[in-house]
């Protein structure tokens, strides 16, 4: 059975190594994720002891909470723990939540849509990158709490 926790920051490797392996590079460092889960909200989809999902994120200094990442393992995709994993963060966070979204990657936009969350614009280069990936448009979407 599928539980989810609040990560520990001794879940933070794990994390990691799962999110580099779904998206097959390094998304954050070992330090910033330990942070991540110290000071602001964390959660981890567990089966047993492994972890096979993950979301994350933090205020923003205009008063939302931006998700960072949103990860479920291939093998576990399809049986609702990446919509658990959002509605346990949507139940604990009081704010707005925000996060940009991969306009090439139709699946992920149709899970926030089914969330509640709007697409407010696109947005160029959203990450400040000079080359690489996420050097296009990416689309801000956000869920405003009721």
């Amino acid at each position: 059975m599928i539980k989810i926790v609040r990560a520990k920051v001794e879940d933070s490797e794990e994390l990691r190594k799962l999110e580099t392996r779904i998206w097959r590079e390094r998304v954050t460092n070992k330090y910033d994720l330990s942070d991540m889960i110290r000071f602001s909200y964390a959660y981890i989809a567990k089966d047993e002891n492994k972890t096979v999902g993950g979301i994350y994120g933090y205020k923003t200094k205009d008063g939302k909470f931006y998700v960072c990442d949103w990860f479920v393992d291939k093998r576990y995709r399809k049986r609702g723990i990446g919509s658990k994993l959002y509605k346990r963060l949507i139940k604990d966070i009081k704010l707005p939540i925000v996060s940009f979204l991969d306009p090439n990657y139709p699946p992920t936009i149709k899970a926030h849509k089914k969330l509640g969350f709007k697409i407010l614009k696109k947005v160029k280069n959203a990450y400040g990158r000079i080359k690489g990936l996420e050097d296009g448009y990416q689309l801000l979407a956000e869920l405003r709490k009721k």
